[in-house]
């Protein structure tokens, strides 16, 4: 029998499949005599234990580097380019990044996003970044940070390389008077979501898929024990899961304010079965100026908007739910099933259960 060792950080998300207790990383090698480590190492000083204990180790967080280490983790940098995609696509221009210094996935992150922007050549996109223990660490002072947000040309968008970050972006921008998330948006990652929507306003986060790197974390050690593989240095990357959006990002920056006002009510309101008129009345303008601004701002109807909307908010229940078709369509908006189904195969050229056969998150 194998005798594996387990180290989770505690109230984190590893997601390990095999366990998701929270011990003490101070183990006796004398009493313990195990095989192999699964680990989330999350400092440079826990890495330097593990590699002393002479074992195979499969690290969940791939911050850090080590003899005997093989990582399976998250995606980093295609998680800054989703990031890039998603703070994109609400308008703003200008953007920023938190990171944790001295880990690689945070530099992956940062990577990721600036490739996004397609910015690795162009325009300078402001950063700060302290170790994990200084953001985790209320009694740090927030001096250095709140100059930082002070500095930052507004209204800008804020990508955090974890929800920690953003958390305390978010509760240090209110002390500073920064609307929220008018002035500044802002996007963590791990989606801690009790932490997430606490928040004021609740924040948005791209969610991992934690339940697969735990897996694959377990079969990777079982390999390695075996003699197998994979080798020692081997990195296997999962692909994060979608954005988790809440009041932090649930917003459309552009220069003509009707419009903004009105994809912002749209991206809000989509799924409970609002029209056209509806947006209109909204909006206080005519439909037909109102339609002239929104195409010439936004390259498409309004109606198309709140079609695009609703599917976005579909296919996540379709992804990540056993809920009926009748409920996904009731709950996304649509209202009649048929509908629907119609919308959805014109989009995506194939029906919501075929798209849900292929997309299944393992439910």
């Amino acid at each position: 029998m194998r005798t594996l060792y387990i180290v989770l950080r505690k109230g984190r998300k590893a997601g390990c499949a095999i366990s998701r207790c929270a011990w003490s990383l101070r183990i006796s090698t004398i009493t313990w005599q195990g095989d192999g480590v699964i680990s989330r190492v999350e400092t440079s000083r826990d890495a330097d234990y593990l590699a002393a204990m002479g074992l195979p180790v499969v690290d969940v967080a791939g911050a850090y580097r080590r003899p005997g280490f093989r990582h399976v983790t998250n995606d980093d940098f295609l998680t800054g380019a989703e990031a890039a995609v998603h703070l994109g696509s609400i308008g703003f221009q200008r953007f920023a990044f938190l990171g944790v210094s001295g880990t690689l996935w945070s530099e992956e992150r940062h990577r990721g996003f600036l490739h996004g922007l397609q910015r690795d050549g162009g325009p300078i996109v402001p950063a700060f970044a302290r170790s994990l223990s200084w953001w985790e660490n209320p009694r740090e002072s927030p001096a250095a940070l709140a100059g930082f947000l002070s500095r930052l040309e507004l209204p800008a968008v804020l990508f955090a390389c974890n929800d920690t970050a953003g958390l305390r972006a978010t509760e240090l921008a209110h002390c500073l008077g920064i609307a929220l998330p008018e002035g500044l948006a802002i996007l963590g990652v791990d989606n801690e979501d009790i932490l997430c929507e606490l928040a004021g306003p609740s924040l948005s986060s791209i969610m991992l898929d934690c339940e697969a790197i735990g897996f694959r974390a377990a079969a990777s050690i079982d390999a390695v024990l075996d003699g197998s593989g994979p080798a020692e240095g081997s990195r296997i990357s999962i692909p994060p899961r979608e954005v988790a959006e809440r009041e932090s990002t649930r917003i459309y920056s552009c220069p003509d304010e009707v419009v903004a006002r009105a994809v912002t009510f749209i991206r809000t309101r989509a799924h409970e079965g609002i029209d056209v008129g509806d947006v209109v009345r909204m909006a206080a303008a005519s439909r037909r100026s109102l339609e002239m601004r929104f195409c010439a701002s936004m390259g498409r109807t309004i109606h198309d908007e709140i079609v695009r909307t609703r599917l976005l908010r579909a296919k996540r229940l379709l992804k990540d739910t056993s809920l009926t078709m009748e409920t996904v369509s009731a709950g996304s908006g649509f209202g009649a099933v048929q509908r629907f189904h119609a919308a959805f195969k014109r989009v995506e050229g194939m029906s919501p259960g075929a798209w849900r056969y292929l997309n299944r998150t393992g439910l």
